[in-house]
């Protein structure tokens, strides 16, 4: 009887363990069929684009009247254009997704946005997650600080305070300069480039360290801009690209796209009203000629980079 009992007891185990494996193989399956539903599928589906943007990063990406503008933006914008047409989706929406320095890889990645417009570099490590358009700005790691301080070099940071943005690309550059600890650099890191500003005014640091595009454009729109002076080696060459989903078919189209506008020069157009004419609410102007790189980059397009 005992036995018997026994028994019993092992095939139901055996149906319950054989049920809770059914169960969470199903569960399992939905997620990844829901995860492998193509970008081009989702916005034939739900006929939006989502598009991840990080404020504060004039003249690449900034808010007006509760709306994001800016070179970036406007890139993106003709991305847009382009799915409707290509799609044959021409009541196709675009929403726009605000995240932070942090959070504009997650929002890639869950899928919560299809396509992140801003400044994020395309290097080795990301592109093993994510996929990268054409650039469309090529930047160098330097610093910003008061021009009562003395910095002028990286030399000139013993003992002193920085700040960086959490998850920047600039992080590494930054800190290698001080790896072997001789210069006892005090570091900050914070998720938004307005604050790490805010610091630098208020004395709070020494330095902030981030790409000079980004530098030289804060500093036009400070308060006292002449109170504040970009110096430093440069310590990277950084190219700016559309992040995406490592997705090919969406990519060919959003390339296709880069290669048309710079083909057609509309990219320079962007590029000169956004960095070399009043622009903005602020009617800020950068008076940023195209650096060599990134004209000499327009020339021969394409997504391949040394980093």
């Amino acid at each position: 009887m005992v036995g018997v009992r026994a028994r019993v007891r092992r095939v139901l185990v055996a149906r319950r363990t054989c049920w809770i494996v059914a169960v969470l193989a199903f569960m399992c399956q939905a997620s990844l069929s829901a995860h492998a539903e193509s970008t081009l599928d989702k916005l034939r589906r739900t006929n939006t684009l989502v598009v991840a943007y990080s404020p504060h990063q004039f003249p690449f990406v900034s808010v007006e009247d509760g709306r994001p503008v800016g070179y970036s933006i406007d890139i993106c914008r003709k991305i847009s254009d382009a799915l409707r047409r290509e799609l044959r989706l021409p009541q196709m929406q675009v929403r726009y997704l605000e995240v932070d320095s942090r959070g504009r890889f997650d929002a890639i990645a869950d899928g919560q946005a299809d396509i992140e417009c801003g400044t994020t570099t395309n290097n080795a490590a990301r592109r093993e997650r994510f996929a990268f358009t054409i650039p469309h700005f090529f930047t160098t790691t330097r610093m910003m600080v008061r021009r009562d301080s003395g910095i002028r070099s990286w030399r000139d940071l013993r003992d002193r305070r920085v700040v960086v943005v959490r998850s920047s690309s600039v992080v590494p550059y930054a800190k290698a300069r001080d790896a072997s600890g001789l210069l006892n650099i005090h570091w900050s890191q914070l998720d938004r480039e307005a604050d790490a500003m805010a610091m630098l005014q208020r004395a709070e640091v020494d330095a902030y360290a981030e790409d000079d595009v980004l530098l030289y454009a804060y500093r036009s729109m400070a308060s006292d801009p002449a109170a504040l002076v970009i110096v430093g080696e440069a310590l990277s060459v950084d190219p700016y690209a559309m992040m995406m989903r490592q997705d090919p078919a969406f990519k060919a189209l959003v390339d296709r796209e880069m290669v048309r506008m710079i083909s057609t020069r509309e990219i320079h157009a962007l590029y000169q009203h956004w960095f070399q004419a009043p622009a903005g609410a602020g009617r800020v102007a950068m008076n940023l000629p195209m650096g060599y790189l990134l004209r000499d980059s327009f020339n021969f397009p394409t997504d391949k980079v040394a980093q």
